[in-house]
């Protein structure tokens, strides 16, 4: 038997259904997305041409010094748990995609069965049939509804794709910024140990001007005093040691042992970064290319859901075979077989697709505000890094004048104590000065680092996306806009 439904007056009626609803639907206002995206204005005065020399100026991880880094950060690379994570939506969203694709496709199913009847009495079969049943479906994509649904569905693979490049990157500055953190630590620890022994070699002096009678004891206290406070010091500075040495381990997958490493030290930048980093290095951010990929993902859900109005086409056909033998089943004489054109035009539903389609206009409008904010917090970002370098640099540039004449005051100041032509308070005054500018300098050199890192992020990775590769042998996602 064959059976064959669908005539020409259903793809009449399709036609002019199509054309009511594509009217009314039409009438709808439209977001115009692109000039959304370009709303943020480009700021002229930073903008350059030679972008070799800026990525010359970006080289920061090169070299010996940072050897050390470059193994942590690979540590982080294999054992990070936030980095795995991100891998993993990865995977999750490339296999959503791969479900939408399907959903525009052949659907097909195939079953068999086989039935046997007897007397109970005689316990003998009276009659066995088997069967044999398939069937498919297909759905015409007359107005791109799943084309749309599908073209979503990439948009949001590359959008987790960005996410997964920016957490690499965020989680190789964070790495080198924690790292810094406890070698400045170190260096901070090392540095109250040297004036200990300075204050000790202070405190021999006053003792022996006190044991010849030429000091009261009220230097003798004052010193002792100093000497206790810096010994404190420095057993405060090993917690700090200790923690930030934890929260490194932490960030690397490793036990917080807190354990440290003996003979560190920061390392220096002899470059400095110019004002002129062209401004369009931050359209690459991975995180603003994710925004963007989600503002056309989101522009895509909104033409599925108004495509969703829209009469809906379909074609399925089944056949099926029975036989009291297997053979009969795969007997192409037995199959019946029948062909159904389905056309489903949704007009009763509560109003359910028509506030969808508003929702999915307002998430729309959300998406395009979180992509702006993400681009406005992109050049805050970067303009502090840039107002900081130079700020920075300055700082580091009179420290370095400062701790030079405090370790001469310091010296000076001694001579005159053991000639008894300054008093003990002057001594302890320029003690006090010289580390405090020693203090403030490596903490200037620190925070220069921990800006630098900042900067680089705040650029779209500039330098640490290579860094990424070379060290840690990973592959960099692709985040042209030009490839979506």
């Amino acid at each position: 038997m064959k059976n064959f439904i669908f005539g020409r007056s259903a793809i009449n009626l399709f036609r002019n259904l199509s054309i009511i609803l594509f009217i009314i639907t039409g009438c709808a206002p439209q977001l115009k997305i692109g000039e959304q995206l370009d709303m943020v204005s480009v700021p002229e005065q930073w903008m350059v041409l030679d972008m070799e020399g800026v990525r010359s100026e970006l080289s920061w991880l090169d070299g010996d010094e940072f050897k050390d880094l470059s193994m942590i950060v690979m540590l982080a690379f294999e054992n990070n748990p936030d980095l795995r994570i991100s891998a993993n939506r990865l995977n999750t969203a490339i296999a959503q995609q791969q479900i939408t694709s399907g959903t525009r496709g052949v659907t097909g199913n195939l079953s068999s069965g086989a039935t046997r009847t007897g007397d109970f009495e005689s316990g003998t079969a009276d009659k066995q049939i088997f069967s044999l049943r398939g069937g498919l479906a297909w759905e015409a994509d007359v107005w791109g509804r799943l084309a749309s649904d599908n073209a979503a569905a990439q948009q949001n693979v590359l959008a987790v794709k960005n996410d997964l490049e920016y957490a690499r990157i965020s989680l190789a500055t964070r790495t080198a910024q924690r790292w810094f953190d406890v070698t400045e630590s170190i260096m901070q620890y090392n540095l109250l140990e040297l004036n200990l022994s300075k204050l000790t070699q202070a405190k021999d002096l006053v003792n022996s001007r006190y044991a010849r009678g030429l000091v009261d004891v009220l230097d003798v206290l004052q010193l002792d005093t100093n000497l206790a406070t810096a010994r404190s010091n420095i057993a405060n500075q090993r917690l700090t040691i200790t923690e930030r040495m934890r929260i490194l381990e932490v960030l690397i997958g490793a036990y917080p042992s807190g354990d440290i490493q003996k003979g560190v030290s920061l390392p220096s930048l002899k470059k400095e970064i110019l004002l002129s980093i062209p401004s369009d290095m931050l359209a690459s951010r991975p995180d603003i290319v994710a925004s963007k990929n989600r503002v056309y993902e989101a522009n895509y859900d909104l033409n599925f859901a108004k495509k969703a109005l829209y009469p809906s086409l379909s074609i399925s056909g089944s056949t099926t075979a029975n036989g009291d033998e297997i053979a009969d089943i795969v007997d192409i004489d037995r199959l019946v077989w029948s062909v159904v054109g389905n056309l489903v035009q949704p007009i009763f539903d509560g109003g359910r697709r028509r506030q969808q389609v508003i929702i999915s206009e307002i998430n729309l409008d959300t998406i395009l505000a979180g992509y702006l904010k993400t681009v406005l917090n992109a050049y805050q970002e970067a303009e502090n890094a840039l107002t900081a370098e130079v700020t920075l640099a300055e700082q580091e540039q009179h420290l370095n004048i400062a701790v030079e004449r405090a370790l001469a005051s310091e010296d000076k100041a001694l001579e005159q104590y053991g000639k008894g032509l300054t008093d003990i308070l002057s001594l302890i005054n320029v003690q006090r000065s010289r580390i405090s500018s020693q203090q403030s300098l490596l903490r200037v050199k620190h925070r220069r680092l921990l800006n630098r890192a900042d900067l680089h992020l705040a650029l779209g990775g500039a330098n640490i996306d290579n860094y990424i590769n070379e060290v840690a042998d990973t592959n960099q996602v692709s985040s042209n806009q030009e490839s979506l």
